[in-house]
């Protein structure tokens, strides 16, 4: 089949056949627009002849251009009936979809990521009078989300990445855009919102042990708090939907459809040795070897490639040395906005422009279009990578799992490397990033997938394996075996016995109340608060080691209170250790590129470095002398960063046996950022605050409050508290402060001097002025 077509022979048939089917069944089957595709890079003549047609009966109407045939004039009759009926422009699939969210409580579904899911949202975002609430599995997400809602609706609609009533006095309705973890914060708010739909994306969330508990809890709970708003559930190819609804009951007012849809063709080939060879998934068909290097031309000819690889390679460097050729080929940036867009990054990192201390490749390689994504990596440097993506300033992507999970930037060549624990659905997900669906009238668009030769059978295997979701919650399964460490978690999902102020479940806050703690908490208070302000983190490092050390105990003890044992193991102790220094220079209010710096000199013994260079600017060693002291030195131990808690967890430095003046800048930054979200916010937090809440009740000693509100929030100011729940970040924190006459939950008031803001900071609080 592949070298037939490539060849030409049959070719008109095969696309007369093509229009037949997609006549009758619409765009469902791969094979067909896999030929299509080959027909597009090999005859695109032929083709040509047919785009019109072919656009039409795939329903992407806002690709079609005047009918110039019955079946296209007939279709076109279609799409003004649906602009009739829905208002929109949409596309059968988005109008089915559509139909059903109006008619129906509680509506799932599947769909590909061609299938035009994010435009459906928009119109429904922009049509709903009441307000919404929109789930999704990841921060990132979020981020991505709320972006495009601000740019959809106007001033007068909160719209917020948690949950919180501000703002009172200027809005009509609000939006919030939440993952299932921030959740828990809407029930405090119950009476106050009139919520009428909930979109609840990437809804396979469920399928995941304890998140997808408490993706299910919540589900639960909004249906019985909130039993009038419509539920929304959107997968990416499951086969059966309609199990998200029928695993809680929602048996009345529902339904739930599959879209097997199609729009961007898809060729696929193998690579081994510098060799390329044509391959089908869809078919049983001989490979078809390739002279060209497809990846190459498609760079060359100002396409994009995305490169999924591991983690521990991008950490290695593995990525840049195996991929050298098509690094090479990448040339320098020159764009104004695409240099702007690398200088807030440096800014943000606090990496050097000299390229001297602190020098990061990953800006040297943005300056060449090259640049990676995972998920260690800061969100608003993700968020910034993200943007030079979609601004076709990137060229050359090496990325994780993270830009599969739901971001919307297609590549022209999806090259596959890594092949790791990856399941079928990451797999789809990856193969829908490739092709870029353009807007090009009357243009059927395709992409290439890459691998290598030897993962060709794995590959197919995966490919043609269905995926579903479960029709029994996790919550209705037997506990099995879950951990201790999860249990508490795990039983007060299943019960809802959640203390939503702090954050923690009921037994876990039973155990804090109980536990003989406040001795710790009180050492705690009198070391590291000094007239109700937090010591720095260098004042930490400059106190003796005994106090350092009991320091490090007194919040390991206050730490375990909420679990079900008494000790840490050594490794969960070296976690917080490292943290305690972060956790400090946090609640100092320090920006993200202040701790990276503070903890880069601290890890390449910046102090030490420089008694070096004295010795040899004195002449008291030579040049020579001097750089081997430094190189001889090693970076000190420092525990790779895990979530807490994890009695799996086994001692291991991320530095281990690097030079100081080896010592990779931007490994600081994720190793940082890996501390900052992973162990600080999303394991110390809750029981740390809740335990000094706990104390400030039994004993009425306010710096309890003051150290709780620090660790919380990052400060005590109530100013900044506010702008916190405004949705500002401290970076921004840092010159809003002094433009605020008056907050409080019902507005935010500026002082006139706001106007003199440059364009780029009057865009930041534009939608509160």
């Amino acid at each position: 089949m592949l070298e037939s077509l490539i060849k030409g022979v049959g070719v008109d048939e095969e696309i007369h056949s093509a229009i037949r089917s997609i006549h009758l069944k619409g765009p469902s089957d791969p094979a067909i627009f896999e030929k299509l595709a080959y027909i597009k890079k090999f005859h695109s003549g032929i083709l040509e002849k047919y785009e019109g047609k072919l656009i039409s009966i795939m329903g992407l109407f806002y690709k079609s251009e005047q009918p110039e045939s019955l079946l296209e004039e007939v279709y076109s009759i279609y799409s003004d009936s649906i602009k009739d009926s829905t208002g929109s422009r949409f596309t059968p699939v988005q109008a089915s979809a559509y139909r059903y969210i109006k008619n129906e409580r509680y509506f799932s579904f599947s769909a590909p990521t061609s299938a035009g899911k994010s435009y459906l949202f928009r119109e429904l975002i922009k049509t709903t009078q009441g307000d919404i609430i929109i789930v999704v599995p990841s921060r990132a997400l979020i981020s991505e989300y709320y972006y495009e809602v601000v740019s959809l609706v106007d001033k007068n609609v909160l719209v917020l990445q948690f949950i919180d009533d501000i703002n009172t006095d200027n809005i009509d309705r609000r939006i919030y855009i939440i993952t299932p973890e921030r959740g828990v914060e809407l029930f405090k708010y119950a009476n106050d919102l009139n919520i009428e739909l909930f979109l609840l994306d990437e809804a396979q969330i469920s399928e995941e042990p304890v998140r997808g508990m408490r993706f299910d809890s919540f589900v639960r709970r909004i249906d019985k708090v909130f039993p009038s708003a419509k539920k929304v559930f959107a997968h990416p190819f499951v086969i059966n939907p309609g199990a998200q609804l029928s695993k809680h009951g929602f048996d009345n007012s529902s339904c739930s459809m599959n879209y097997d849809f199609h729009a961007v063709g898809k060729i696929y080939l193998s690579f081994d040795k510098g060799c390329f060879e044509y391959f089908s998934p869809n078919e049983n068909v001989d490979h078809v070897t390739e002279e060209c290097d497809v990846a190459y031309k498609a760079l060359s000819s100002g396409g994009s490639l995305l490169v999924y690889i591991s983690k521990r390679k991008i950490y290695d460097g593995f990525h840049i040395a195996e991929f050298n050729k098509y690094v090479d080929i990448c040339p320098k940036l020159d764009d104004p906005d695409a240099i702007a867009i690398i200088e807030k990054l440096r800014d943000f990192i606090g990496a050097s422009s000299d390229g001297v201390e602190k020098h990061s490749y990953l800006l040297e390689m943005m300056e060449k279009g090259v640049v990676i994504h995972h998920g260690s990596m800061p969100l608003k440097a993700r968020l910034l990578i993200e943007d030079f993506i979609k601004s076709n300033f990137a060229k050359l992507c090496f990325a994780t799992s993270t830009l599969s999970q739901g971001v919307n930037m297609p590549f022209d060549v999806v090259w596959i490397d890594n092949f790791t624990r990856m399941e079928p659905l990451a797999l789809k997900n990856l193969i829908g990033r490739s092709g870029r669906t353009t807007l090009k009238k009357s243009s059927l668009d395709y992409g290439y997938v890459i691998l290598k030769k030897e993962n060709v059978k794995t590959f197919k295997k995966r490919y043609k394996e269905s995926v579903s979701i479960n029709e029994i919650s996790l919550l209705d399964e037997d506990m099995g075996s879950v951990s201790d460490d999860l249990k508490d978690i795990v039983e007060a999902l299943k019960d809802d016995s959640f203390d939503d102020e702090l954050h923690i479940t009921d037994k876990q806050l039973e155990r804090i109340e109980s536990a003989d703690v406040d001795t710790n908490i009180k050492y705690i208070l009198d070391k590291l608060l000094v007239n109700d302000v937090p010591i720095t983190g260098k004042a930490y490092y400059e106190i003796g080691d005994g106090v350092r050390r009991k320091i490090k105990s007194s919040f390991n003890l206050v730490y375990i209170q909420h679990l079900r044992r008494s000790e840490l193991i050594r490794a969960e102790k070296n976690v917080l250790s490292t943290a305690i220094p972060i956790l400090l220079w946090r609640v100092q209010g320090k920006s993200f590129s202040e701790i990276v710096s503070l903890r880069y000199s601290f890890l390449s013994e910046r102090n030490t470095r420089r008694n070096i260079l004295a010795k040899m600017k004195r002449q008291k060693i030579s040049a020579e002398q001097a750089n081997k002291e430094i190189r001889d030195i090693k970076v000190r131990f420092s525990q790779i960063s895990k979530s807490l808690p994890d009695s799996t967890l086994q001692d291991r430095s991320l530095y281990s046996g690097i030079s100081i003046a080896d010592l990779d800048f931007d490994m600081v930054v994720y190793d940082t950022y890996d501390y900052l979200d992973k162990v600080i916010s999303q394991s110390l937090v809750d029981p740390l605050c809740a335990a000094f809440e706990v104390y400030y009740r039994k004993t009425g000693d306010d710096r309890a409050t003051i150290l709780k509100n620090h660790v919380r929030y990052g400060t005590n100011d109530d100013l900044e508290i506010w702008l916190l729940r405004y949705g500002f970040g401290f970076e921004e924190i840092e010159w809003i402060k002094e433009y605020i006459e008056c907050i409080d939950s019902k507005k935010i008031v500026f002082k006139d001097e706001v106007k003199n803001l440059v364009d780029d900071r009057l865009e930041v609080i534009s939608r509160y002025l």
